[in-house]
């Protein structure tokens, strides 16, 4: 399974439904079609989305949309949601954090009153286990698939962003409402940021 045919199939699965659960049965029952070598293809080209989307500038855009702070955890999961996207918002997101103001589904969350419900949240924890649990019932995979992908492909990745990537001006209002002027004006619009 090349890059783009990850893609297509993360995109193949929004026809599913729209609930993460249509979409994560899914996946599921792809995976567990696939050759061993594909299943860890997927979850090889899963774990490198996170690279190029581990980076404060899409934290503090993150951070926009749900009123500040997430925990590295929650971040990781905001990835996971951002994949679950498409290739085309994930891309533009990752040269552009403010570019998310154009996301259909950024927009609506823009428009919901607050608290959301769970659902709502731009996360998607669950899409990583769905892998874990099809490398699980599978006789050709010792343990968590995550772990057989970093060991047989020599794969790692960093759980936060790289300190050097720290701009402190991001944590300034002033500064963030001029580099993410999109965003803030599509959450402060709403009297949220």
């Amino acid at each position: 399974m090349g890059v783009d045919d990850f893609w297509t199939f993360i995109e193949l699965s929004r026809r599913a439904g729209p609930k993460p659960g249509d979409r994560e049965a899914f996946i599921a029952h792809r995976l567990s079609r696939i050759s061993r070598s594909h299943l860890l293809d997927f979850v090889q080209h899963l774990s490198a989305t996170r690279e190029p989307a581990n980076t404060y500038r899409l934290w503090r855009a993150a951070d926009i949309l749900i009123e500040g702070g997430w925990s590295t955890d929650g971040f990781h999961y905001f990835q996971m949601w951002l994949v679950g996207l498409g290739r085309t918002a994930y891309e533009r997101a990752i040269a552009d954090p403010d570019s998310l103001a154009t996301v259909p589904a950024v927009q609506r969350l823009a428009l919901l009153p607050r608290p959301w419900h769970d659902d709502d949240y731009p996360t998607w924890e669950s899409l990583e286990y769905v892998a874990c649990e099809v490398g699980d019932q599978r006789a050709d995979i010792d343990g968590d698939v995550r772990d057989v992908v970093a060991e047989e492909r020599a794969v790692t990745l960093r759980t936060d962003p790289n300190p050097d990537d720290l701009d402190w001006a991001l944590l300034n209002t002033e500064t963030v409402a001029l580099r993410y002027p999109r965003l803030w004006a599509l959450f402060n619009e709403h009297g949220i940021a």
